[in-house]
């Protein structure tokens, strides 16, 4: 795995997101090309200047590596850092794969698009996040089951004060789920059925009574995708990592609630009617995101951008 371009992450000021990996956000994050927030190193983009020092991160996070190896989960950690963020409001990161022709799935599955080096991403976001959130449609399909707890990651989440896993955080208006499922009777961590407040009681309370927590984003029976961050942040849920699918993420996007996109790029054509990754009305305003990094394994690109 290569690291194409070494472009620190875009610079959010906070102290409510602790150092778990000996350095301050270790994606060396960096401001709008030009310029240069204090407490940002790196190059700037655009410019060709190296900014301060001062809340450095690590020390190489601008050094681009063309070595073609085996990133440690370490590094990889560090990499995708979450940054820290004003007074404990929570960060929403999704994390897709599509192939080259824009399919966010083949036959209804994200795997055959995936291969050894995205899952090993996917487990390091999961293994930096406090909460998975994901569609109920997405749970059926994909039958989610409930996060590990992995020992590579077990003293940074103790030293965020994070539980062993992060926990599944299911989004669904209807609550048509099975409860009998391992999502529900297996977890590490109690599941989180994220709902409206005039869901069907008999539902909520099924939900509860298999020992998931509700937690309630949004008026009537639907969902306020631009509440959700807020209401599982309130919880002490910050830092969240979104698998999909398509449609909830359009919807996070569309409200302005997503902050950070990781996109896995496969060198694959699938062609025919697949969704893309997002799937939503059309935003009046295409909002920009800033290119934060790449990396190469393969022929497949892990790219991430983060809102501007």
């Amino acid at each position: 795995m290569r690291r194409l371009f070494p472009i620190p992450a875009p610079y959010v000021r906070s102290a409510d997101f602790p150092d778990t990996a000996g350095t301050e956000n270790s994606a060396a994050p960096a401001s709008a090309p030009g310029t240069s927030p204090e407490g940002n190193t790196g190059t700037v983009p655009g410019t060709g200047e190296v900014s301060g020092a001062a809340d450095s991160g690590t020390a190489d996070s601008g050094a681009a590596d063309f070595t073609d190896r085996r990133w440690s989960l370490d590094e990889l950690a560090d990499l995708y850092a979450y940054p820290r963020t004003d007074d404990g409001a929570g960060w929403l990161r999704a994390n897709m794969v599509s192939s080259l022709d824009g399919a966010a799935h083949h036959e209804g599955r994200s795997q055959p698009l995936s291969s050894d080096a995205d899952m090993r991403i996917f487990g390091v976001l999961r293994g930096l996040a406090d909460a998975v959130v994901v569609g109920a449609e997405t749970v059926r399909k994909e039958g989610y089951r409930p996060a590990r707890a992995r020992e590579a990651f077990a003293a940074r989440r103790a030293a965020a004060g994070q539980a062993p896993a992060p926990a599944i955080a299911v989004v669904t208006a209807s609550l048509d789920l099975d409860f009998s499922r391992p999502l529900f009777t297996e977890p590490l961590v109690p599941t989180v059925i994220v709902t409206g407040s005039g869901a069907d009681e008999a539902r909520v309370r099924a939900a509860r009574d298999a020992g998931a927590e509700v937690v309630f984003a949004g008026e009537g029976g639907a969902v306020d995708p631009s509440r959700v961050v807020g209401a599982l942040a309130a919880r002490g849920l910050v830092r969240l990592l979104t698998e999909g699918g398509p449609r909830l993420l359009g919807q996070f996007a569309g409200s302005g609630a997503l902050d950070e996109l990781c996109l896995s790029l496969a060198p694959l054509v699938v062609a025919g009617d697949a969704s893309r990754i997002m799937n939503a009305p059309v935003t009046t305003v295409p909002e920009t995101f800033v290119l934060a990094s790449v990396l190469e394994e393969a022929g497949f690109l892990f790219t991430r951008y983060r809102r501007s």
